[in-house]
């Protein structure tokens, strides 16, 4: 038995094809699996940075209390010089936030919070009480004698981390005393 070559033979030719389209296809998985790779990574990024930014919020607000409860007393710092650090608020775990029935990755992920602020005195201006509306607080058209408060500006700058991403919040604050 012997066979014969024919010039116009096609056997073989399905193999060839075959194993260029697992070739261009085994491309394409890699290249998709890279690129949703970098896709979870970039939103991880982003989740990083927006809990850094809420966590810079919560110490702000955690500042304002302060002001509020040291203000029951006296203007808070009263006797410290304008532009100097009269106070710091910090907290390395947030995790004495009460998280019952939350999910363990989110309990996880708050405890890897942190935040820190500081409070400083800006200065004080006098403050002629009156009524208004709008930019019009605190306008009088009258004369003479006008009761006058004095208005103590406060900055209070924060800044709230998470693993490696960090943002920093800066507020000013006034009261009227």
């Amino acid at each position: 038995m012997s066979r014969r070559f024919n010039k116009n033979s096609r056997e073989g030719f399905i193999i060839v094809i075959s194993l260029t389209l697992m070739l261009v296809m085994t491309t394409m998985g890699v290249g998709l699996y890279y690129s949703s790779k970098q896709s979870s990574e970039q939103i991880g990024m982003n989740i990083g940075k927006s809990d850094s930014l809420y966590s810079a919020e919560a110490c702000i607000a955690e500042a304002r209390l302060w002001l509020k409860q040291n203000s029951a007393t006296d203007v808070p710092c009263k006797g410290k010089t304008p532009g100097k650090i009269c106070d710091r608020v910090a907290i390395t775990k947030m995790s004495e936030w009460a998280m019952s029935g939350e999910s363990q990755i989110f309990k996880n992920r708050s405890e890897s919070q942190s935040y820190s602020c500081s409070i400083s005195l800006l200065g004080s201006i006098a403050f002629e009480g009156g009524e208004g509306v709008g930019f019009d607080i605190g306008e009088t058209d009258s004369y003479g004698n006008i009761p006058v408060s004095t208005k103590y500006l406060y900055r209070i700058r924060s800044t709230g981390t998470i693993n490696s991403n960090t943002s920093t919040v800066e507020v000013i604050d006034s009261m009227i005393f």
